[in-house]
């Protein structure tokens, strides 16, 4: 790679910059074959099976040879930036979502509608999720890859004691936490973290709770943005996830619990003293491999366009690649049925992700995710995310420990909201 991105990668991320590096490019040799560097950032425990999958490209195309690097850690998509702007780095990069507009507006990645054009993906690009967030100045400037979201995970032979099917609205959760759980057995009906810090994934279900209920913390008004919620119906939303703890179908201790991965909630769903909870599809096969049993369903409302949130990574092109036509036939191929026969994610390409056969108990997923939209509805906003999650957080945690009461809690919410949107 030697052609210099004419773009000042320094500000593209906000961050301070470290030490370049140059890990492995991609380039040409003397018989012939084009090599390419591909990037990823999941930990190398996790990547047997897109080791696979480079192997099988690799076997397949004698003349076009892939190296796939790892880089983790939370400055990989600065590292990749720094070495773009200087013409080197990686041709194939997997970037998370929220990066991809940040990477595009200096140009570091290569727009992709050209080669979409001329030689499609398996899947139309127009059935990609995610792809809003692939979008800057009306070009694409990745190709979503994998996308995740968060089911209903439960023990099915409780639900079925109880005469219970998994719940679909958020009513029949609360009725059905309730009646699963049992104080002597010291099992919750329904277990969600519950701690008010910013990184509380309690986040997520009080999101699908406004979602679906035709709510949401910001929206766009013309030319300006402005609260989205009522008063009234975030103090109900509070009150439906406090009357969890206050009937005991949630147990008191989860107040504290901050991480979805927590013990309390992989060990819990396995071992029983949790009988539904809220799981990403890797936290649930790490309780399943303890219970083969364990089950999926979509959340309450999760079949309703946009009632939870989709998450995900995308692969983009380095704009200082020798090789963009090669780059985007490795690329396609990452998003093909071949690879995901492989690759343990759920892809991003609806025509994929709609016929694969899935896991069993996870078919929950599968039909949660073609209607889960991204977050771009606050990303886009002038009010960052870690801003809104810390407001939200610290009032409905606020509410739980008892130091306040839901209708402060709300007007707190909205006031410190409107605050912000006001500064901006």
């Amino acid at each position: 790679m030697r052609r210099i991105v004419l773009a000042v990668a320094t500000a593209v991320l906000a961050v301070p910059l470290a030490l370049a590096g140059c890990g492995g490019s991609g380039g040409g040799s003397s018989d012939g074959t084009v090599r390419l560097a591909f990037r990823q950032f999941d930990p190398p425990t996790e990547i047997g099976g897109l080791q696979a999958v480079v192997k099988a490209w690799n076997d397949k195309h004698p003349d076009i040879q892939v190296k796939l690097e790892t880089l983790t850690g939370p400055d990989s998509a600065q590292q990749f930036a720094r070495e773009a702007n200087s013409g080197s780095g990686p041709d194939v990069v997997q970037i998370a979502n929220v990066n991809v507009k940040d990477l595009a507006k200096p140009k570091i990645l290569k727009s992709l509608d050209e080669f979409a054009g001329k030689t499609p993906p398996e899947t139309p690009l127009d059935q990609y999720l995610a792809l809003d967030l692939a979008k800057f100045d009306d070009k694409t400037w990745a190709l979503p890859w994998t996308v995740d979201t968060f089911a209903l995970a439960y023990r099915p032979e409780l639900l079925a004691a109880a005469g219970l099917k998994p719940p679909t609205t958020w009513d029949e959760l609360a009725g059905a936490a309730t009646k699963l759980s049992d104080a002597k057995a010291k099992r919750s009906g329904f277990c969600f973290t519950g701690a008010s810090g910013p990184g509380s994934g309690q986040w997520f279900p009080i999101n699908y709770y406004l979602w679906s209920h035709g709510q949401t913390l910001v929206t766009k008004d013309g030319d300006r943005w402005k609260v989205g919620v009522t008063q009234e119906a975030l103090q109900s939303e509070i009150d439906w996830f406090n009357n969890l703890f206050a009937s005991g179908a949630t147990a008191k201790s989860m107040i504290a619990v901050e991480s979805l991965t927590d013990p309390q909630l992989v060990d819990g769903l396995a071992k029983g003293t949790c009988a539904m909870t809220l799981m990403a599809p890797q936290t649930f096969r790490k309780a399943k491999a303890a219970d083969p049993t364990l089950k999926t369903a979509p959340v309450p409302d999760g079949l309703k366009d946009g009632a939870t949130h989709l998450g995900g990574r995308m692969l983009g092109i380095n704009a200082a690649t020798d090789h963009p036509d090669q780059a985007w036939e490795f690329l396609k191929y990452l998003n093909s049925a071949e690879a995901f026969t492989k690759i343990a994610q759920y892809p991003a390409a609806t025509t994929v992700l709609t016929k694969m056969k899935v896991p069993a108990g996870e078919e929950g997923y599968q039909q949660q995710l073609p209607h889960a939209k991204t977050f771009g509805r606050y990303i886009s906003g002038p009010v960052p995310v870690t801003t809104l999650t810390k407001i939200t957080n610290a009032q409905f945690g606020a509410v739980y420990s008892g130091q306040t009461d839901s209708h402060t809690a709300a007007a707190n919410i909205i006031s410190q909201i409107t605050s912000e949107l006001e500064s901006r």
